[in-house]
């Protein structure tokens, strides 16, 4: 989020406008960078969580993992989406 966050306002800064690829790109590393992070701390995770009960550990990988994955991933999707953003005013002068 951070990565895409801050080259989206760069690019808004200039003015540029990326292609598809150059703005969605951005949000699938921080995917997979939240992937690779995710696969990481799994095994410390099932080890705190072998003795709790399993709607604990549900409970805790959804308060803990889902919730702020969407949240970076939603930040990401939006910027990536006002970076490629037209004006209304830029599509009646082409």
């Amino acid at each position: 989020m951070i990565i895409s966050r801050q080259v989206a306002k760069g690019r808004i800064a200039h003015s540029v406008r990326p292609s598809f690829f150059g703005a969605w790109g951005l949000v699938l590393a921080d995917a997979v960078i939240l992937a690779a992070l995710f696969a990481l701390l799994w095994s410390p995770f099932r080890t705190l969580t072998t003795d709790w009960p399993s709607w604990g550990t549900a409970a805790a990988l959804f308060a803990v993992g889902f919730i702020p994955i969407q949240g970076v991933l939603i930040t990401s999707a939006l910027w990536a989406a006002k970076s490629r953003w037209i004006e209304e005013a830029d599509q009646r002068s082409e």
